[in-house]
């Protein structure tokens, strides 16, 4: 969720993920195609893997992706599609996200233990094996993978540049059974309506392409967290509308919410030592 910004060429009409371990179903297994919402979405792909570490490794696995970013330097020359970004979500976690024009055109592997190792293997045998012995060594989970697809009509920004916003805030939503069609609708008009008001941070959102479809994501991008959760947050922009677009934004929210299941939400900040961009 987080189009790239200053280290992806282009527009990402996309935030993001996962890896399974060993043993691990994967989300591919689970996915099922929802017409309504995926075939309105019309943007870049977007994989992304959410991590969570061991506290008492979070050194080590930093490590390791500064290790891999260096090596990833020290390559041939690659495309965009090479990038990842990385964001840090306390305690422990990390999103690690790539970007592709098509569904299946990502550049580098999905799954953590063959990206790490298709990294090490551009230094020969001996590396790819040092890389990932120095990943089994670390105690780690993957949350979930996710490919997402962003959706114009859920956005009031086709790009965005983390050097100017470099936090997200990450809204998972989860869509009612049967309300696709609704939900598509009333999350299009929130938006609308946020932008016509003049919300200042941008916003990009994503349909689910594989995994849990019932899950849909918007990303807000914050400049510094004080001014998002204080005197710039969301709940003061609202208070300062006028009376009569409070309650017409309301309306708008009660449209959405009774299209949805469930709602979580996510803050993390870009890591750009822990992130790569192909030059």
């Amino acid at each position: 969720m987080y189009t790239h910004r200053s280290m992806r060429l282009g527009i990402l009409t996309c935030g993001a993920i996962v890896a399974l371990t060993a043993g691990c179903a994967s989300p591919d297994s689970r996915a099922h195609v929802r017409p309504p919402v995926a075939t309105a979405a019309n943007g870049v792909f977007v994989r992304h893997l959410r991590v969570r570490v061991d506290p008492a490794h979070v050194k080590d696995f930093e490590s390791l992706l500064k290790l891999c970013v260096a090596t990833a330097k020290a390559g041939p020359r690659g495309t965009d599609r090479s990038d990842w970004l990385c964001y840090r979500e306390p305690p422990g976690r990390y999103w690690l996200l790539s970007f592709s024009d098509t569904i299946d055109g990502f550049a580098r592997p999905g799954r953590l233990p063959r990206f790490v190792q298709q990294l090490g293997s551009s230094k020969g045998p001996d590396a790819a094996a040092e890389m990932s012995r120095r990943l089994t060594g670390i105690p780690h989970e993957i949350e979930w993978e996710v490919v997402l697809q962003q959706k114009a009509s859920w956005s009031t920004v086709g790009d965005m540049n983390t050097a100017t916003h470099p936090k997200a805030r990450m809204m998972e939503r989860r869509i009612r059974s049967g309300h696709d069609a609704a939900f598509d609708r009333a999350l299009a008009a929130r938006t609308a309506f946020l932008a016509d008001h003049g919300y200042p941070l941008p916003i990009e959102g994503f349909v689910t392409r594989r995994g849990d479809t019932e899950r849909a994501f918007q990303v807000v991008f914050p400049r510094d967290w004080s001014a998002f959760h204080g005197t710039r947050s969301f709940a003061a922009f609202v208070r300062a509308m006028p009376p009569a677009d409070q309650t017409r934004y309301a309306r708008v929210k009660a449209a959405l919410m009774a299209t949805m299941s469930g709602a979580e939400w996510y803050d993390a900040s870009f890591a750009p030592e822990l992130s790569f961009k192909a030059e």
